[in-house]
């Protein structure tokens, strides 16, 4: 007696359930492209594409992690424009603890959005944004993985992935191994740095 198998195509969701999955995919495609916004705007201040130049002279850092499992450090200290007055700001989310009296090249916001914020500028200040744009992408990417990608129950007639599956497959491969990288690179960079200040 010979016995046949036959390939059993997965069921539908249920509709509440895709109605979630939609919705969950919803809420992180908004927070992944607020994220990106902010990110590239850090990033384009960190890269002196925008904003007032100058310089900041650390006065103290504390640790905003009340748990102490992850340090996440800001600063107070002086900005001082180049060819202007000092003035006190605080450094927001530097990511490193910085030695009182440390004096670095640095940019203040002069937009609606970043009016006042300062970022430090040149390679360490790049690096120290690059991990947030990472992360901002890979989210993207995923939701338009997800997207694009046909249902598990509509499978392909030809057997052979079509032009869909073959687009999902590329955003998935390119754009979230992009942001995995970029992430790596930036937190070695910045490990790197942690030796260097």
């Amino acid at each position: 007696m010979t016995e046949t198998t036959t390939a059993t195509t997965p069921r539908p969701r249920h509709p509440i359930a895709r109605g979630f999955l939609w919705l969950g995919s919803a809420l992180i495609a908004f927070a992944g492209a607020f994220w990106f916004v902010t990110a590239t705007v850090d990033l384009a201040l960190s890269a002196g594409l925008y904003g007032t130049p100058g310089t900041y002279k650390v006065s103290s850092c504390y640790d905003t992690d009340s748990s102490s499992k992850n340090s996440d450090y800001s600063c107070y200290g002086d900005f001082r424009p180049d060819g202007g007055y000092a003035t006190s700001e605080e450094l927001e989310d530097t990511g490193n603890d910085y030695p009182d009296g440390y004096i670095f090249d640095a940019r203040r916001g002069d937009v609606p959005e970043e009016s006042g914020r300062v970022q430090r500028t040149g390679v360490w200040g790049v690096a120290g944004e690059l991990w947030q744009v990472g992360a901002a992408v890979i989210m993207l990417a995923w939701v338009a993985y997800m997207g694009i990608k046909p249902p598990a129950w509509k499978p392909d007639p030809s057997g052979e992935p079509s032009r869909r599956t073959r687009v999902a497959d590329r955003i998935g491969i390119v754009f979230i191994m992009g942001g995995i990288a970029v992430g790596a690179l930036s937190w070695v960079v910045n490990f790197v740095g942690t030796f260097v200040y």
